[in-house]
Order: C-alpha cells, then sequence, then structure tokens
C-alpha cells in the first residue's frame, strides 16, 4: 500500500525537496502552496499524513491544523515543518492538536522517520 502525504509549504525549492525525497521512498504525494489550498487538498484528498509549514501568508500552519480538526479528516497524523524554536509555540502547536513537528533545516532521514512512527 502507498500511503499519501500532503505537503504544505509555501517555498517551492523546499516543498519540491521534500516531494522529492518522498516519492523516491515510493509515497504518493500531494503538495500545495499556501494554507488555504492545503486545506482544500487534505479534505478533497484525505492524505494519510500531513506535513505542514507553520509561517506561511494567506493561513498559517496553526490555522490550517485548526481547519482540519474541524473537518471530516480530524484525526489525520499532522507534523509541522519550522524554523521556530519558540517553545511557546511548539507547545501551542502541539496542545492543539498538532502530532510533532521537525525543525528546518531537516535531513530526508528525518521525514522519513516520521512516517515510520506516524503511519504504523
Amino acid at each position: 500500500m502507498s500511503y499519501k502525504i500532503l505537503i504544505i509549504e509555501d517555498e517551492k525549492q523546499i516543498r519540491e525537496s521534500i516531494v522529492e525525497i518522498l516519492e523516491l521512498n515510493y509515497y504518493s504525494v500531494l503538495e500545495a502552496e499556501n494554507g488555504e489550498i492545503g486545506i482544500r487538498v487534505a479534505v478533497s484528498e484525505k492524505p494519510d499524513l500531513i506535513f505542514c509549514d507553520m509561517m506561511m501568508p494567506i493561513i498559517d500552519g496553526m490555522g490550517v491544523l485548526k481547519a482540519i480538526n474541524s473537518s471530516t479528516i480530524a484525526g489525520t497524523p499532522f507534523i509541522f515543518l519550522t524554523a521556530l524554536a519558540q517553545t511557546e509555540e511548539l507547545n501551542a502547536a502541539l496542545s492543539f492538536g498538532a502530532d510533532a513537528y521537525i525543525f528546518k533545516p531537516f535531513k530526508s532521514k528525518e521525514l522519513l522517520d516520521a512516517i515510520k512512527v506516524w503511519l504504523k
């Protein structure tokens, strides 16, 4: 079975790198360049896991998480990708239902390990 993973990331180069890493590891990948599109894609495509940037224009990562949590796909594993190292914001993200976070810059192994943990 090929898991479907959604990448919501406004920085094109980062998004494309993640897509490439995941496709090389035989995952089916969906992508969105901002939170608004990401929410629409998530609700319509029902991914098995979502990686989402925290700081994006239009709708930020917390807005995406809140929308997902109040939708038909609430409970989908949700992992933030962030350059922020502020404990308060990360704790808030976890208290709102994020499952984990990965700090940027990250190694491909970190992404793949997170997938293995959340998609058992």
